[in-house]
Parts: C-alpha cells; structure tokens; sequence
C-alpha cells in the first residue's frame, strides 16, 4: 500500500479519502476523463494530495495520470478528483462517449501520460 510522508507522520493512502474507495454515486469518472483547474482554484490550505492535483490540473490530465503522478490507485484518485471538483477546484472535461469506447487518440494520450509518471 502506498504511503505519504508529511512531517515524520505516515498516512495510508485510504486515509486521506476517509476510507472510500469509491466517488459519490453517479461520479465515477473513467480514467481517460480529463480534468483541468478552475480559475478559482487554489491549492492552498489543501492535503498534500488535493494541492498536488490542483497543482497538476494547470493543464489537461487525466484521472489516471492523476493516480500515477501521486502515486495511489485509480480508486483513490477518482474520490480525490470528486472531492475537488465537488468543492469547485476541477472541472471535468469527459471523453466523447461512443459505441467504441474512446477513441484511440484518447487512448495514446492516456498511454503517455502514464508513461511519464514513471
């Protein structure tokens, strides 16, 4: 399970969700959902997590990429990514939804970004 240090403490991942794996029913965002900041996010005054992903929300990213830049499962980063954008710092920018799946730019776009959180 993957920790964060802060302060000499040791936090669970699950710990900052509160436990919840899951986002609020009816908000479970796929991973190839695209998340950008709002113009009136602010980082401050948030977890370490919630500030990073504000901070990485200055372009385009992924949920996905959102988990491997913070180093968590996709579970916890979609509930970090409800919570901000239900308190107004994200917004979501879904994937156009087709009989396919997304598309394979979507895809390769996903893809990289993974790559890079290596």
């Amino acid at each position: 399970m993957s920790e964060h240090r802060s302060g000499g403490r040791v936090v669970p991942v699950y710990a900052l969700t509160r436990g919840r794996t899951r986002s609020l029913p009816g908000r479970d965002l796929p991973v190839e959902a695209l998340v950008t900041a709002t113009a009136d996010a602010s980082p401050h005054g948030l977890e370490p997590e919630y500030r990073s992903t504000v901070e990485l929300a200055a372009r385009p990213v992924s949920v996905a990429e959102v988990g491997a830049a913070l180093g968590v499962p996709v579970g916890v980063a979609r509930v970090v990514v409800s919570d901000l954008v239900d308190a107004g710092h994200l917004a979501v920018h879904l994937p156009p939804s087709g009989e396919d799946g997304p598309s394979p730019a979507v895809l390769e776009r996903l893809l990289e970004g993974l790559r890079a959180g290596r």
